[in-house]
């Protein structure tokens, strides 16, 4: 059971989400009024029309009690377990990748070059620990 503190802060969201509807809600309506409004004066009617109210002038505010986000997370969290559940038992977190192969050790070689009929020549080659 969720704490006071969590059910409070839940409820405050909603509360501060409906306000924010209810607002959105009746500039939408004064909107329209303005628009009904031009148009009426578009159309040469005088100022003294009554281009009435759309919706009326009772708008009705939905007041959401759902539980918030709980029962997403939950979902999301149960999705995704089920999810690595099976790629378990599919045995895609038991392949081991490869290991890289150890570099070459570094060898020291004893070359001696020397000229032969004016030109270089490798004569003897040893390596050297």
């Amino acid at each position: 059971m969720p704490s006071p503190i969590i059910n409070e802060g839940m409820r405050s969201h909603l509360r501060g989400r409906n306000r924010f509807l209810n607002i959105m809600t009746h500039d939408v309506v004064e909107r329209l009024r303005i628009r009904r409004k031009a148009l009426a004066a578009d159309s040469g009617l005088d100022e003294s029309y009554d281009v009435g109210t759309y919706p009326p002038e009772m708008t009705t505010v939905v007041m959401d009690k759902s539980r918030g986000l709980l029962p997403l997370v939950s979902g999301l969290i149960a999705g995704g377990l089920g999810t690595a559940g099976v790629a378990a038992l599919v045995g895609a977190f038991g392949a081991v990748a490869p290991t890289a192969a150890l570099p070459a050790k570094a060898q020291v070689f004893d070359v001696t070059i020397e000229a032969v009929d004016g030109k270089p020549k490798v004569t003897s080659v040893e390596v050297t620990e």
